[in-house]
Parts: structure tokens; C-alpha cells; sequence
């Protein structure tokens, strides 16, 4: 029978098993992250940055919209309904197709390019990963609560990638041997996929009007990422058309460091968008997950900027110091793309404010151009670095404009939100005191986080009294007396 689900609360089991799962898509690129950037180089590093940034434009629209509609659409309904399976296969077979298209581009592209960066046999083993890659189904999963499911698959294949990328990769020239252990990586997502879908294939019947009827609904939610990546990722194809893979590897790392652990932390907010589409809206719901989203990425992001320095030293050598500033620049998205992320995806889009969306990025992707040709040759990487940030800027203030008829801050966020800029200064006087210890990095870290965290938790519960941080005290107290 299927189960059904009448209440706004969110089973604390599911909140442990996807931010488990944000955990460990953490804890294993941090740990290949620094192997990978002092085995390949800036150069090395360069070409992965590259293809990186087109295999994102590819996925997204290959994905056409499916991630966000697909989850909209089964989320409404009770978890394990077979009504919808021949409408999921439509959808996986939509991925598949415009897999394909955006391949055929993406190799048209490749071939134009006046400077070529990578061997063919790179772009080769890119476009496969391409074809294969949108057959994760992570949203079906995650629309049918299946987060054990995710959580195991993360863990074995995080596992699988990290030993074979330390086993085969030992210098720059096995960069190859990497991108081919990350094939095979893809290549196990998508057959497990398949693997645990098997039960709907009997359910297949080629439907026309059913896939007409899902392209019309789709292409809002395409258009919305195809945007969204483009202006995303228009920095790193643009500076790569200049030929300067050193630089390029510079600034992919500081972005790379960056954008990881913003992607999974994006990722872990799934648990309250399928809560909110599968039953009327919340406005208690909302306010918690603003309020953890700005609770948690803000003194990530004030960390990231006073300890550029060390963390670049310590996660990819001295190599990479050039990517210091450009670090210090991106760490400020820690601020901005959390929060916009929260008014378009658990606001706007919840409303059904999708062609609003594509307007809203479509602006962003000219503003993303607009600035990037401007500044990238004044000050090159930096000046793509802020063209991202200050982009990003434009993306969370229209969305906060936009969503004050669905959702409106009050004074009480507003106090929130300031409280939590403290970490800035904080962590800044963190970084100083470490400093003045030792000028190792890996110590001017662990003295320096574990001052600013500390100082930090201080000012929230005896300055401010913070209710959030109260009510999370309580909650995680709760439930280790319920263990004991």
C-alpha cells in the first residue's frame, strides 16, 4: 500500500539520512580534492575545470527540467503510487533524448574552439559521461523518500572514486586515468538506477500525447536551468578561450572549493522542498529552513574568507596561492546563493512561479555576460569572480522582491541575519590569533576554526540569546536522550 503522509513535520530520519548523505559528498571530494589539485597541477586542474563547466550546461538541459517538475509531480502524490511509473519512464526517456542533443553541441563546440585544451580522448570520455550521467534519478528517489537508498549509493561509489583515483593517478600525465574512473563512476549510478526502476518497466507504453503534454510542462522548468547554468558557468568557458590553463586551474580551484560544498549543502534543503510540495504550504516550515539556511552558510562563508590563505596552502600547496583572493571573493556566494536558492526554489517555485524564474535568470545570464566581458579583461580571474558574485547579488535581490506576496521577512529574521554577520569580524580576529601563533597551515586551521566557532556559538547564545540555536540545543538534546 502506499504511504501517505498528512503532516508538515519532517521525520527527523529523514533530515539524518540526506544531510548524512551531504556529509559524505563532503568528506570524500575534500579528501580527493587535495590529491587530485598537488597530482595534476594548475594545468591539469585547468582542463578538469573546463570540462567541468560544459558538462554542467549539457546535464542541465539534459535534465530539461525534470529534477524540479518530476519531484513536483510525484511529491503530490502518496510514496510508492505505480500511476505515475509510465509518466517517469516518459520522463527518463526525455532525459535521454535531450542527453543526446546537448552532446552533439557540446562536440560541435569543442571542435570550433579556436585553442583546444585536453587530448581528444578527454572529450570523448566528457561526452559519454554526459550521456549517462542524467540517469541518477536522484529526484525520484528523493520524491519517494528513499534516502537510505541515496545515502548507500553515495558512500559505496564516493569510496569506489576516491581509492582508484589514488591507486591510478600519480602524476599529471594520468589525468585521462581520472576522468575515466569518473566513467565508471557514472556509468555504476546509472545502472543502479536502472536496477532499482526495474519494477516500473513493465508499465512502459509509448504515449505521444503524454509526451507532448510533458514537454509543455517541462520547458519552464528547462529553461530555468539551462539559464541558471549558463550564467553559472560563462565565467570559466570564457576564460578558457583565452588558452591560460594555469590561471584557469587557479581559479577552478577556489571555485571548486567554493561551489562543493555549496552544492551539497543546496542538496541537503531537498528534505523541507519535497515537505513542501507534498502538502499545503508552511510558513512555520519555511521560517526553519531559512532560518537554518542562513544559520549554517553564513559563518561558512565568514570562515572561508578570513582563512583563504591556509586553506588554500593546505588543500592544494602553495602552487595555488594565487587563488587566495579569487577564494576570498567566492566565499562571499556562501552568503548570497543559499538564500536565493531558498526564495526561487522553496518560495517562488513552490507557487508555481516557474516562467517568472526563467525571466529572472534569463536577466542574470545577460548581466553574467555583460560583466564578465567587462571585467575579465581588467582584472581577468578576479574580475570573473566578481562578476559571479555580484550576478548572484542581483539573482537574490529580485527573488526576495518577487516572493513578498508568499513570503515576507520580518524583524525577528532581520535581527537573525545581522547576528550572523558577526562571524565576519569573528573569524577575522580567529585567523589573526592564529596567525601570530604559527605560520603552518594545518595548525593556523585548527587553532583559528576552533577559536572563531567557539567565539562565534558564545556570541549567539549569551549576546543574542538566539532562539534558533535554543531550539536546536533542545531538538538534538531530545533525541540523544531518547538513544540513552
Amino acid at each position: 500500500m502506499a504511504e501517505t503522509s498528512n503532516t508538515n513535520k519532517i521525520p527527523f530520519r529523514h533530515l539524518l539520512l540526506q544531510y548524512t548523505n551531504t556529509a559524505l559528498n563532503i568528506l570524500f571530494p575534500l579528501i580527493l580534492f587535495p590529491y587530485m589539485t598537488r597530482t595534476l597541477g594548475p594545468q591539469g586542474y585547468g582542463v578538469i575545470g573546463y570540462y567541468e563547466s560544459l558538462m554542467l550546461v549539457v546535464n542541465v538541459w539534459a535534465a530539461f527540467g525534470v529534477n524540479y517538475f518530476g519531484l513536483r509531480l510525484l511529491s503530490k502524490s502518496a510514496v510508492g503510487d505505480a500511476n505515475h511509473a509510465n509518466t517517469v519512464l516518459h520522463l527518463l526517456f526525455i532525459n535521454g533524448f535531450m542527453a543526446f542533443t546537448g552532446t552533439v553541441c557540446y562536440l560541435l563546440y569543442i571542435i570550433s574552439k579556436p585553442v583546444q585544451i585536453g587530448s581528444p580522448g578527454i572529450t570523448l570520455l566528457y561526452a559519454y559521461i554526459m550521456l549517462v550521467y542524467m540517469f541518477h534519478a536522484d529526484w525520484y528517489f528523493q520524491s519517494q523518500e528513499k534516502f537510505r537508498f541515496l545515502l548507500n549509493r553515495t558512500f559505496v561509489l564516493r569510496l569506489f572514486v576516491l581509492v582508484s583515483a589514488i591507486i591510478f593517478v600519480r602524476k599529471p600525465e594520468h589525468l585521462i586515468y581520472y576522468i575515466m574512473v569518473s566513467a565508471v563512476n557514472y556509468t555504476l549510478i546509472a545502472a543502479s538506477t536502472w536496477w532499482n526502476l526495474r519494477s516500473l518497466l513493465p508499465y512502459w507504453k509509448w504515449d505521444i500525447e503524454l509526451f507532448k503534454k510533458l514537454i509543455r510542462s517541462l520547458w519552464p522548468f528547462a529553461l530555468l536551468g539551462v539559464l541558471s547554468s549558463f550564467y553559472f558557468s560563462l565565467d570559466t568557458i570564457i576564460l578558457a578561450r583565452t588558452g591560460k590553463v594555469a590561471d584557469l586551474g587557479h581559479y577552478t580551484v577556489a571555485a571548486k572549493i567554493v561551489r562543493l560544498g555549496l552544492n551539497v549543502f543546496i542538496g541537503a534543503s531537498i528534505v523541507f522542498f519535497v515537505k513542501l510540495f507534498r502538502s499545503a504550504v508552511d510558513r512555520k516550515l519555511q521560517e526553519d529552513s531559512m532560518l537554518m539556511t542562513m544559520h549554517l552558510s553564513i559563518p561558512i562563508g565568514a570562515l572561508l574568507f578570513a582563512f583563504a590563505n591556509p586553506v588554500i596552502r593546505f588543500v592544494s600547496g602553495v602552487h595555488y596561492l594565487p587563488a587566495t583572493d579569487i577564494l576570498r571573493i567566492f566565499s562571499l556566494l556562501w552568503v548570497v546563493v543559499p538564500l536565493h536558492d531558498f526564495f526561487t526554489i522553496q518560495v517562488l517555485m513552490v507557487h508555481h512561479r516557474e516562467k517568472l524564474l526563467v525571466r529572472l535568470y534569463a536577466i542574470a545570464s545577460l548581466v553574467s555576460l555583460f560583466l564578465n566581458i567587462i571585467l575579465i579583461p581588467l582584472w581577468f580571474t578576479q574580475g570573473a569572480a566578481i562578476a559571479m558574485l555580484v550576478t548572484e547579488v542581483v539573482v537574490l535581490v529580485v527573488a526576495v522582491i518577487y516572493s513578498r506576496d508568499y513570503f515576507r521577512l520580518n524583524s525577528s529574521m532581520v535581527i537573525d541575519f545581522l547576528s550572523c554577520l558577526t562571524a565576519f569580524p569573528i573569524a577575522w580576529l580567529g585567523f589573526s590569533l592564529a596567525e601570530n601563533i604559527s605560520q603552518n597551515a594545518l595548525v593556523q586551521l585548527t587553532v583559528g576554526l576552533t577559536v572563531s566557532c567557539l567565539a562565534y556559538a558564545i556570541v549567539q547564545v549569551l549576546i543574542f540569546s538566539n532562539d534558533f540555536w535554543s531550539r536546536m540545543w533542545q531538538a538534538l538534546r531530545a533525541k540523544w536522550l531518547r538513544t540513552v
